[in-house]
C-alpha cells in the first residue's frame, strides 16, 4: 500500500469520525409536530425549540421533543358522565410543564398518562387544550 493512499484512508476516516462525534454531541431533531424542551445541565436554563429541525446545542444539554398532536385520554371506568377527553400538548405551557413534572428523557412516553391526570383535574393549565369531550354513552 502506498503512502499517498494511507493518508486519504486515514483523512477519509477521521472526517467520518468527527462528523459522527459531531452528530452525536450537538445535534437533535424537531419534527413538525413536536416541540423540543432544552434542559442545560451546568446551568439549569430550561429552553423551548418551537422551530421544526436540526438544532446545535451544547454537549452539556439534554434535549427531548415532546409531540403536540391531539391525542384521546380516557378514563378507565364504565362510568356515564365525561371519560375521554381529546387533548393537545401546548408548547406555550412547556417551561411550565417542566417545572411542575421534572425534567426526564421519558417526558413523551408517559404523556398521555400525565396529560390525563391534568385533563380530569378540573384546572386550566397553561400547557394544554382540551379540544373534547366525550361521554361514554357516545362511544361505540
Amino acid at each position: 500500500m502506498n503512502t499517498m493512499y494511507k493518508k486519504m484512508l486515514v483523512l477519509g476516516v477521521s472526517f467520518f469520525v468527527s462528523l459522527l462525534l459531531f452528530w452525536l454531541l450537538f445535534l437533535n431533531h424537531v419534527g413538525v409536530n413536536e416541540v423540543g424542551v432544552a434542559y442545560n445541565s451546568w446551568n439549569g436554563e430550561i429552553t423551548v425549540q418551537k422551530r421544526a429541525g436540526w438544532h446545535i446545542t451544547s454537549p452539556l444539554v439534554k434535549v427531548v421533543t415532546i409531540s403536540t398532536l391531539p391525542m384521546r385520554v380516557e378514563l378507565p371506568t364504565s362510568a356515564k358522565v365525561i371519560n375521554a377527553k381529546i387533548v393537545r400538548f401546548k408548547p406555550e405551557g412547556a417551561i411550565e410543564f417542566v417545572k411542575m413534572q421534572g425534567f426526564s428523557y421519558l417526558l413523551d412516553d408517559h404523556l398521555p398518562w400525565t396529560l390525563m391526570g391534568y385533563a380530569f383535574s378540573n384546572r386550566e393549565q397553561p400547557f394544554l387544550e382540551i379540544m373534547e369531550e366525550i361521554r361514554s354513552s357516545e362511544v361505540k
